[in-house]
């Protein structure tokens, strides 16, 4: 994995907020594009910025970047307001900073990761956030299936390479949903892109169970009236894409058995078998 947190790439600015950058940009082309750095702490939506996502300890928003790819980035931040989440910072940005870069040195397609930023408040850190690639002329599955004349569970199955390059590549992404695979405007056979590794583990190629959970997953949180309809074609299409070593038949049961589970965040980490009836 290519080294992060070099002190090189790092700026030190105003209140307590430092960024640390990756190769794809440099300290000269991020003070031009940011003369006053983001405060990740701040819950407050930039003036002339685009809200992209609010929630609890998150701030997702667009805004003007010139001489990036479309003149834009995202920023991605989470004001840390709690106590223990200011404890546990390393879970948050930090954390999706460095998978970011686990992926793309798996040859999983990301976005571009610009930087990672941090605020420490009295020694605490009360907010971190990353700067990644706007992905212009892209949109997420869940626009394209929704929309589609085929249908959703037919559209759907423009995700699937997605999934199998996880697959392949060992990576468990823990939130693979139509919204977090991205594919062209133009041309939604092309390449994907991946979003949204905040929470992620990485395992051998082709880790037993994985390619379970991801379908699994996938289907839960797709619209509950397709989930018939993932079940049945579109899962036997990722089971052929996939080549899995086990007959579909035994591999629908167990995305059935998990999709009865619902298991936690930690054990789908750790790619925990279901209970087989």
């Amino acid at each position: 994995m290519s080294e992060l947190f070099r002190e090189d790439h790092k700026i030190s600015g105003k209140n307590g907020i430092s960024v640390w950058l990756t190769d794809e940009i440099s300290i000269d082309e991020i003070t031009a594009i940011f003369p006053v750095l983001p405060d990740p702490s701040s819950e407050t939506l930039p003036s002339a910025a685009k809200l992209l996502k609010r929630a609890r300890q998150r701030l997702v928003f667009q805004t003007a970047a010139a001489g990036l790819p479309g003149n834009k980035a995202v920023v991605k931040m989470f004001p840390l307001k709690n106590p223990i989440s200011r404890l546990k910072y390393r879970k948050y940005a930090r954390r999706e900073f460095i998978n970011y870069q686990k992926a793309r040195d798996a040859n999983v397609p990301v976005p571009r990761v610009y930087a990672y930023i941090q605020k420490r408040h009295f020694g605490f850190v009360s907010g971190s956030g990353i700067i990644i690639e706007c992905l212009v002329g892209q949109r997420d599955m869940l626009d394209i299936a929704s929309n589609s004349p085929e249908g959703y569970a037919c559209a759907a199955k423009l995700g699937i390479p997605a999934l199998v390059a996880l697959y392949n590549a060992g990576a468990m992404h823990i939130d693979a949903r139509d919204e977090n695979i991205f594919l062209s405007n133009q041309d939604s056979s092309a390449e994907f892109c991946l979003i949204d590794w905040q929470y992620a583990a990485f395992h051998h190629s082709r880790s037993q169970w994985m390619l379970e959970h991801l379908a699994a997953y996938y289907i839960r949180n797709a619209p509950a009236v397709e989930r018939s309809a993932l079940c049945g074609d579109w899962l036997a299409e990722l089971h052929k894409h996939a080549e899995h070593d086990i007959e579909f038949k035994i591999f629908s049961s167990r995305v059935e058995a998990l999709l009865d589970a619902r298991q936690s965040v930690r054990a789908r980490l750790k790619l925990r078998p279901a209970k087989m009836v």
